[in-house]
């Protein structure tokens, strides 16, 4: 068996879990949702923690380079405030292009489990969807949905509302 086709009976396996041929797909197309979900978020933090150190390098070289350009915007000085905010640019440059690998890391397992869904499934009506629908129809709002979900799960603090100006100042004793 090649690789190819032990990647395909793996990727086809959660199909094969229902009778029903329209609640296999649709549970087959989710669960690989789920799933790609998951490693792309895997993903992303083994890139994230890969990079930290160079991250921490280039956002630090950003916020000292923006703080020089605005002394000397402050003081007048107009070929100092150029240069630094050239060199602050390009060192936020850098830190886009690490954001960049970190989304990258993010997609692909979702758009290589799409370019498979396309081959698996091309051509074939989606049920209870209208005739031009694809897989993308299918698999693409789990995927967000999964992607926002894990996300949450993985950082509550993050996402909670900010405190009220209030609780803050009692020190949030009741």
């Amino acid at each position: 068996m090649t690789p190819f086709e032990t990647v395909d009976a793996l990727l086809l396996a959660p199909y094969r879990l229902f009778e029903s041929p329209e609640a296999a797909f649709y549970f087959g197309t989710f669960f690989l949702a789920a799933a790609s979900a998951a490693l792309g978020l895997g993903c992303k933090a083994l890139v994230a923690l890969s990079q930290r150190s160079k991250r921490l390098r280039v956002d630090g070289e950003t916020a000292h380079r923006a703080d020089l350009s605005a002394q000397a915007a402050q003081a007048g000085d107009r070929v100092a405030y150029m240069a630094q905010n050239h060199l602050a640019q390009e060192a936020y440059g850098d830190s886009m292009a690490l954001a960049a690998g970190r989304g990258a890391a993010l997609l692909w397992p979702g758009m290589l489990t799409l370019a498979w869904l396309y081959w698996r499934f091309e051509g074939v009506d989606m049920p209870y969807l209208w005739h031009w629908a694809g897989p993308s129809t299918v698999f693409l709002p789990p995927h967000i949905a999964a992607l926002w979900g894990f996300s949450r799960l993985l950082h509550p603090k993050k996402n909670a509302p900010p405190a009220k100006a209030e609780d803050a100042a009692q020190g949030s004793t009741p």
